[in-house]
């Protein structure tokens, strides 16, 4: 398939540069050799390669000989259509043409990123009006430049997760406020603006981490030890919970943020509550298991339907009229951001029992 190559870049011919040819091809040919674009020269007719440079050979793993022998549906397989559709007709037709997001498929099947940009050359004849025969096309690596927009694209993904996660979150404070505020009008109870200014202070917290993650980009910052019962206890406090009941059935020292742990005790707590009802009860424990580092946290309420539990921890996923569909998605946010994994499944009482397993303690 591919046409004997000359020495020096035959492929590309000089017209109207003045001066002496000899030294005008010697130009070209230095431009062609250490170009830091991969530049190859194409014949339209048998769309195969009559000349590529170095570059072009340290782009895609071949040498020059290989490259020779094959032709651009070879190294553009994914994309060899749009190619001449949008990149080759065009540049037969306007003398130039480019395009870009264009996939390489290298000698060892490594899928690189390029935009191509092409230009015609003269036909042999030399006339005007010739049906040009080849031409040069410049193969240019993006693959920096998709890396960052990757980046940046998952960035603002979890900058949209972190602002769900504290508008979610934020409900619960706000909501003690509320709760509090009405009661101290209604008592004259002092007692109640501690409640509010407990959640208060909740809520600048949450916030001023908000402003922190949206800066650094970690969900999970250092670790401590923090011992599950006492931070078990702590979150129930927080959530108001009551008339609900907490039984922890055990305790182990675990290996965490003690932020996100307290953020996703208090998303399991309130979605039992969400589903169990006003008086559920939740028992938290450690996973009993040689295998097993971990704990759970389970209720006595209406359980998940066996066709959602593949579902539950997906953003947006609700089974009540007035949820968010956030509240498991965090939690399964804050346990992959540590590491570790979750899952759920019927409990002793028929309710829900969700399991995280895979933390140091």
């Amino acid at each position: 398939m591919g046409n004997e190559s000359t020495d020096g870049g035959e492929g590309i011919e000089a017209s109207g540069t003045g001066g002496d040819p000899a030294s005008v091809e010697e130009r070209y040919q230095k431009v062609f050799e250490y170009n830091n674009d991969a530049v190859m020269i194409v014949d339209f007719e048998t769309e195969s390669f009559v000349d590529v440079n170095p570059r072009a050979c340290e782009l895609l793993g071949y040498s020059r000989e290989e490259l020779l022998s094959m032709d651009p549906e070879d190294i553009h397989p994914d994309d060899i259509d749009r190619v001449r559709e949008e990149f080759i007709s065009q540049v037969k037709s306007e003398g130039t043409g480019f395009t870009d997001d264009l996939t390489c498929l290298t000698k060892d099947g490594e899928k690189v990123p390029t935009e191509v940009s092409g230009a015609a050359l003269e036909s042999t004849a030399g006339a005007a009006d010739a049906e040009p025969r080849r031409m040069i096309a410049m193969l240019r690596d993006i693959s920096g430049r998709v890396q960052t927009r990757r980046r940046l694209e998952q960035k603002v993904e979890r900058l949209d997760r972190f602002a769900g996660i504290v508008s979610h979150d934020l409900q619960n404070p706000l909501s003690i406020i509320q709760g509090h505020a009405e009661l101290a009008r209604q008592t004259g109870d002092s007692e109640h603006f501690d409640a509010v200014e407990d959640a208060a202070d909740r809520m600048e917290e949450m916030l001023s981490e908000l402003l922190q993650l949206t800066r650094e980009g970690d969900l999970i910052h250092e670790r401590e030890d923090v011992d599950l019962d006492a931070i078990a206890r702590n979150v129930w406090a927080d959530c108001d919970m009551a008339p609900a009941s907490l039984e922890v059935e055990s305790s182990t020292t675990l290996r965490a943020d003690r932020d996100r742990l307290h953020e996703l005790l208090v998303n399991l707590f309130e979605n039992a509550r969400d589903h169990g009802g006003p008086s559920v009860t939740v028992r938290v424990g450690v996973l009993d298991g040689p295998e097993l580092n971990g704990f759970y946290v389970a209720d006595d309420g209406a359980g998940v339907p066996t066709d959602d539990e593949d579902d539950v921890f997906e953003w947006g996923h609700t089974t009540t009229g007035d949820g968010t569909g956030f509240g498991l998605a965090i939690v399964a946010e804050i346990a992959e951001a540590h590491g570790w994994e979750i899952g759920v499944e019927e409990s002793a009482d028929g309710g829900a029992r969700f399991e995280i397993d895979g933390i140091d303690r």
